[in-house]
């Protein structure tokens, strides 16, 4: 029987499994750089990625290009079972060496939990390949040029103070088999917000989840604030993550989080209460949605007016002629108002569970939008029974009987 969200929440209070066990004090070490002194900087993030090694490849193909040799992704990454997990991992690597570049984890909620419990902690600061790099501390290695923070693991950049703290709640575990596609570990738990708590304030936060709606971007508090159908038990457990990285969250008072989780572009400067500064909160896309799962966080020497930390969005260039159209991403690159229904329909019959989601929250935000008539005769249409389920489940009355007028645009 698949426990449910009491069940979790005492486990994840409870137990010691998880990356964040593994070593307790590599999240507090100091690492080899003692430069404190502030300098501006320019740090390249990435949205969730699923395990598409295509998409993957081409983010860090087209990074590269920019002069970014060090990623830092923030979540639901790729650690899967199997041979596509072991596969996807390796052709990374392959790729990151002839690049000469790394990505630097936070791990997120879809991640294999079983199989990061089994990585040790080390420091592999004055190895060859990390010799150019900055400063990394204790971190388990998925692969020589992948690392995986432990939660609540401190580092610098430029002399900027870092803190991540990876998980989230899985509002499908519903439909996910324990071990398999889902892991209990992936909750933040009290003793991770303690440990974060305790090493004081940072610079720059990295999470997968997002804090509470109030201290978040407007998409995913809108995301946050409209249930779809979810029962109660998965909003309770949804709400309390939120809740426990918000306490981390108040604790760091950071300049800068960046997080990724809910698959929208965001940005919004809030204020923590007590805080002399405010905050530049970051919500991004996931893989193949290629406006907004990239950017550049620019991080000044000075945090005065008209010296703030800024997001940079990078594009994704367009697939060229040539490569297999498996390779291409089936979110068009377009306002979706405009959508013909051809093009809902290839997002329900080659999309997936992502940007289903996306749609719901544009739904959300547009209820008498002249365009779902068209998405609707799309889904009528499908061939994805999949896609069907999934819509009909969550999008409620958003997409029921919509009035005749809307087809006709």
């Amino acid at each position: 029987m698949t426990p449910g969200p009491r069940d979790r929440l005492q486990h994840t209070d409870s137990m010691s499994v998880g990356p964040s066990r593994l070593k307790p004090m590599s999240s507090t070490e100091p690492t080899q750089d003692t430069d404190t002194s502030r300098r501006g900087a320019t740090v390249a993030v990435a949205g969730d990625w699923h395990a598409n090694t295509s998409w993957a490849i081409r983010s860090l193909r087209h990074l590269h290009s920019l002069g970014v040799r060090e990623v830092f992704q923030l979540g639901d990454f790729g650690i899967w079972p199997g041979q596509k997990g072991i596969d996807y991992l390796d052709a990374l690597q392959e790729t990151l060496d002839e690049l000469g570049m790394r990505v630097v984890v936070t791990p997120g909620n879809h991640e294999d939990y079983q199989q990061i419990s089994r990585l040790s902690a080390q420091n592999r600061d004055h190895h060859d390949i990390h010799a150019d790099f900055e400063a990394l501390g204790a971190v388990m290695w998925a692969r020589e040029r992948i690392a995986l923070l432990p939660r609540g693991h401190r580092f610098t950049r430029s002399g900027w103070s870092f803190v991540s703290l990876g998980g989230a709640p899985s509002v499908d575990f519903e439909h996910r088999i324990t071990g398999q596609s889902w892991w209990i570990e992936e909750m933040i738990t009290d003793d991770d917000v303690a440990t974060v708590v305790a090493g004081g304030p940072a610079d720059v936060m990295l999470t997968h989840d997002s804090p509470e709606p109030w201290h978040g971007t407007d998409m995913v508090a809108k995301i946050v604030q409209t249930p779809l159908g979810r029962s109660a038990e998965v909003l309770a457990y949804a709400a309390e993550g939120r809740r426990r990285l918000d306490e981390a969250f108040q604790a760091v008072k950071p300049r800068v989080l960046a997080h990724g989780h809910f698959h929208v572009k965001d940005s919004k400067r809030i204020q923590i209460d007590g805080c002399d500064h405010q905050t530049l909160v970051v919500a991004t896309k996931c893989d193949q949605m290629p406006d907004a799962n990239l950017g550049i966080l620019h991080l000044p020497e000075e945090q005065t007016e008209g010296h703030q930390s800024q997001v940079e969005w990078v594009p994704l260039p367009p697939v060229t002629t040539g490569v297999d159209r498996s390779q291409l991403g089936v979110w068009p690159e377009k306002p979706v108002w405009v959508w013909e229904t051809e093009e809902f329909l290839r997002v329900f019959d080659e999309g997936r569970s992502a940007h289903w989601n996306q749609l719901i929250a544009e739904a959300a935000d547009e209820p008498q939008g002249a365009w779902l008539g068209r998405m609707v005769e799309a889904l009528e249409q499908s061939a994805n029974a999949r896609a069907r389920e999934f819509m009909s489940s969550r999008a409620g009355g958003l997409l029921s009987d919509p009035p005749e007028d809307r087809r006709d645009h």
